[in-house]
């Protein structure tokens, strides 16, 4: 892990090791609902002239996104919070003129981010060191374009339910540090390219289900100056539906290395590794509605149950697709924008 990944992950385990305060009756008083609502953009752009010495290329980028909360203690022993997050941006690039290599143009937008989600979180506010919990959590993209034959728009959709104990380290106005550990059920519906000449598209579904450890801190720092919010998402799959079909695919490949004169590695494990999404941000309030935000992500995501492993595929389309859905490194993601927000709610 790099420097700057464990100085976050040190940041968040430090957020939540306050000890925890004392919750009483009146803490958990029947509330009404408290509505949050956060939207913002986030720009960055640079542009030079088709003369420019050096050969610089200007840049534009752009992301709309939107933080949206419901929540409400019901009675004493119960509290339910709905969050709903959406987020969408491109980026565009300045490129050489095919007509004219003097000049340059703006090349096509490509997608930077894109993330559609919505969670919700049922806690049995006992008054313990731990609180049973039951979440059930829905996440998208606007438009899936890892493959090469076209997009596909809201794929692939993936549900998640878990159950389990809950752990509240700080919960304050404008604070707040909890840990949920249980064990979840997630299930993939997604779709396909499967002929590469006729662009035709097959709809397919997935399950697993395995150990889910999920922590979230939100907590104001140097002053309340900056509002750092950190996430810690680990999940150990202990069950996947297409295992099997995993293992035929790696007696497939044996088969076609040996035709070649080739070597394959096996594939058939990989959905067994730990699956770590590691998120930070710092955003720093510099008027009411003008920001700067640093985002930095981590992601360790070996093998992707969005994979169409269906062995009666021809053997190119299907080596296509795992080789797609399989990262044996970590993703990193980092920006740094100026941004306009404004807070609803």
């Amino acid at each position: 892990m790099r420097p700057g990944r464990t100085v976050s992950l040190a940041f968040l385990l430090a957020s939540i090791s306050t000890p925890a305060h004392a919750q009483d009756a009146a803490k958990n008083a029947p509330t009404p609902w408290k509505f949050g609502a956060v939207i913002g953009v986030n720009l960055s752009q640079s542009s030079f002239s088709g003369n420019w010495k050096g050969g610089d290329r200007g840049s534009f980028v752009w992301v709309a996104n939107s933080d949206l909360t419901l929540e409400r203690q019901f009675t004493q022993r119960f509290n339910l919070s709905n969050k709903l997050q959406a987020a969408y941006g491109q980026s565009a690039q300045q490129v050489l003129d095919p007509n004219d290599p003097r000049a340059r143009v703006w090349d096509r937008p490509q997608k930077s981010t894109d993330l559609l989600a919505l969670e919700t979180v049922g806690r049995f506010t006992l008054d313990k060191i731990l609180d049973p919990f039951f979440s059930v959590r829905g996440e998208t993209q606007f438009v899936d374009e890892s493959s090469p034959l076209g997009k596909i728009r809201f794929n692939p959709i993936t549900l998640k339910e878990t159950v389990g104990v809950a752990r509240v380290f700080e919960k304050t106005e404008d604070r707040e540090a909890i840990s949920r550990l249980g064990f979840g059920f997630r299930q993939t519906f997604a779709k396909s390219f499967t002929d590469p000449v006729a662009g035709t598209r097959e709809s397919f579904t997935a399950q697993d289900a395995g150990i889910d450890w999920q922590t979230t801190v939100t907590r104001p720092i140097l002053k309340k100056r900056i509002l750092y919010k950190g996430s810690l998402g680990v999940f150990k799959p202990v069950f996947y539906s297409k295992s099997g079909d995993l293992e035929g695919f790696d007696a497939l490949a044996d088969s076609a290395a040996v035709a070649n004169g080739t070597s394959h590695g096996a594939v058939a494990d990989f959905w067994k590794q730990v699956d770590v999404n590691f998120q930070n941000t710092w955003t720093a309030q510099i008027t009411k509605v003008l920001s700067v935000n640093l985002f930095a992500q981590w992601v360790y995501d070996k093998y992707d149950a969005a994979a169409n492993v269906d062995l009666a595929l021809p053997f190119d389309v299907l080596s296509g697709e795992l080789d797609r859905n399989i990262r044996k490194r970590g993703q990193f993601k980092e920006t740094l924008a100026i941004g306009l927000t404004y807070r609803l709610f």
